[in-house]
């Protein structure tokens, strides 16, 4: 049997669904895609007459009836935000591991939409009945915070950092501060001492992550500290396990994870290096930020008992992906329960950022200029493979043109024209006729509506946040033309002289301003009510 597909039809006018059924099976059937699709279509019920079927050149085609979408406008208006939220997950526990950047200076506009990324999944987890625990994974050991510290030492006693290390201003503010709260550590040993900056200067930068992603409403339940792992003997067991297994072989003094043997004999020395970094602990002894993601492995699926680990990285990673999943297996563990999703750059026309140079557009800069809202929405409106132009100029703009006003401003409508409703009819009736809703317009708004729960699952089980704006974009769009309907017609407005006509087009207001309320809240956008 070939793969009978149903999905949104890609042409309004023919329907709200199609299924190339007829097309697909005529070879198999040795009939006519006409033929089939009219067989199809005359033995279809859809259940509470949702939808009409049509057989339309070998395609089955399903419009939704006028009288199912105003039973649903009442619905969801009485409903409120819980529209389209479901128990899909069974409360399965999920961790999404996200922004996760080594602590070594702020946070640049490339990390923040993996902080919205994340954000965003979670919510999206937890609307549909996951129980989600959101974690940033600190680096306070690694090459690079070793480096960070030793760049802090160097500038508290007035010297360049080290080859590689960091440059930046904000290096000599901590190095100030570091003089000012820990005294004078020159009676220390050199290697105790920068230990300590490290420790002071990690610590402030944590905070200002912290205090960074919180502008954007973004939280974590835990600060996952990479020395955490060491003192509790995880990439320890790791390696034991790993070493037992077969999976861990000596070479050239060095520990090496098995896959990173492949056709060992023969192996050039280029070809080597270029695997070096499948090295679990080098030549001199020192693991490496692979043995930390050994025991972090061990952390979250053996000793805190996550069902499934959704990890979120910058696409400059990707080559680490079959690393870690072949990692997990070796280590007994399932890999399709690690997720790692990747996202591609975020572009400004200011130039490269480095933040060892101290070269970066920061996240709280951006910000600044544009808002929190502007920064989540924008970051959202392309799939995460694809690179982000950041257009400033248009993310400022108040008018049609900038997405995330167009969005809140029809938010800010449907406040609006029950502020107008309350003020002309004090006593509207209870109960909503909805069989009064009959304008193509009107219809619209309730078909946008229908596809929203579709929108969640498919958004939700694809791990794709960005179907969110796009759906808030369409909804939006359906609402507007609502709104101007009334403008060029006066017995088109919400609120006319006709009381009941006046509640029926108010339930459909409803409806929408808490679906809108809700897909914006997904994405971590406030829907205002006034403009």
């Amino acid at each position: 049997m070939p793969d009978l597909e149903l999905g949104r039809a890609k042409d309004p006018k023919l329907g709200d669904y199609a299924s190339p059924a007829g097309r697909k099976l005529a070879q198999a059937l040795r009939q006519s895609p006409d033929q089939i699709g009219e067989r199809i279509a005359a033995t279809i019920a859809v259940p509470e007459s949702a939808a009409a079927v049509e057989a339309v050149a070998g395609y089955v085609n399903f419009r939704l009836t006028r009288e199912w979408l105003q039973r649903l406008v009442a619905e969801v208006a009485s409903g409120g935000e819980t529209y389209g939220a479901t128990d899909a997950g069974h409360g399965e526990r999920v961790q999404v591991e996200f922004g996760s950047i080594n602590p070594t200076g702020p946070m640049h506009i490339g990390h923040g939409r993996g902080v919205v990324l994340g954000d965003s999944m979670c919510r999206l987890l937890e609307f549909t009945g996951h129980g989600v625990q959101r974690e940033y994974y600190v680096n306070d050991q690694n090459t690079q915070a070793r480096r960070f510290g030793a760049s802090v030492w160097a500038r508290m006693h007035g010297q360049e950092p080290p080859e590689g290390g960091y440059t930046g201003a904000y290096v000599s503010e901590l190095a100030e501060m570091a003089k000012r709260d820990l005294g004078d550590l020159d009676a220390l040993p050199t290697e105790e001492a920068e230990a300590k900056v490290r420790q002071y200067a990690i610590a402030i930068m944590v905070e200002r992550i912290r205090e960074s992603v919180a502008r954007l409403n973004v939280r974590y339940d835990e600060w996952f500290n990479e020395s955490r792992l060491w003192q509790e003997g995880l990439p320890q067991l790791a390696i034991q396990r790993l070493r037992a297994s077969g999976f861990l072989k000596e070479r050239d003094g060095a520990l090496w994870f098995g896959p990173a043997l492949e056709e060992e004999d023969g192996l050039g020395e280029e070809v080597r290096s270029s695997k070096e970094d499948r090295v679990v602990i080098r030549s001199n002894g020192e693991p490496t930020y692979f043995a930390s993601d050994l025991g972090y492995l061990l952390s979250r699926f053996e000793r805190r008992h996550f069902e499934r680990v959704v990890e979120v990285w910058a696409a400059d990673h990707h080559g680490y992906v079959d690393r870690l999943k072949a990692a997990a297996a070796a280590l007994g563990l399932n890999p399709e329960r690690l997720v790692i999703i990747l996202h591609q750059m975020v572009n400004l026309k200011e130039g490269k950022m480095s933040k060892r140079a101290g070269r970066f557009v920061p996240l709280d800069e951006l910000v600044d200029r544009v808002g929190a809202d502007a920064v989540r929405y924008f970051y959202l409106l392309r799939s995460p493979d694809t690179t982000i132009e950041f257009d400033l100029e248009l993310a400022l703009t108040q008018s049609n043109e900038n997405p995330v006003f167009y969005a809140q401003y029809a938010h800010a409508r449907l406040v609006n024209v029950e502020a107008t409703a309350a003020e002309r009819h004090p006593t509207l009736p209870d109960h909503a006729d909805v069989s009064l809703l009959v304008q193509p317009w009107e219809l619209d708004v309730a078909r946008q509506l229908a596809f929203w729960p579709e929108v969640v699952e498919d958004a939700t089980r694809l791990l794709e946040p960005h179907r969110i704006p796009y759906y808030v974009h369409d909804l939006a769009t359906a609402v507007h033309r609502f709104y101007h309907a009334g403008n060029e017609t006066t017995e088109y407005r919400v609120v006319v002289d006709d009381a009941a006509l006046t509640r029926a087009r108010l339930e459909l207001c409803r409806a929408a301003r808490h679906t809108l309320r809700k897909a914006l809240d997904l994405i971590g956008v406030s829907a205002p009510e006034r403009m």
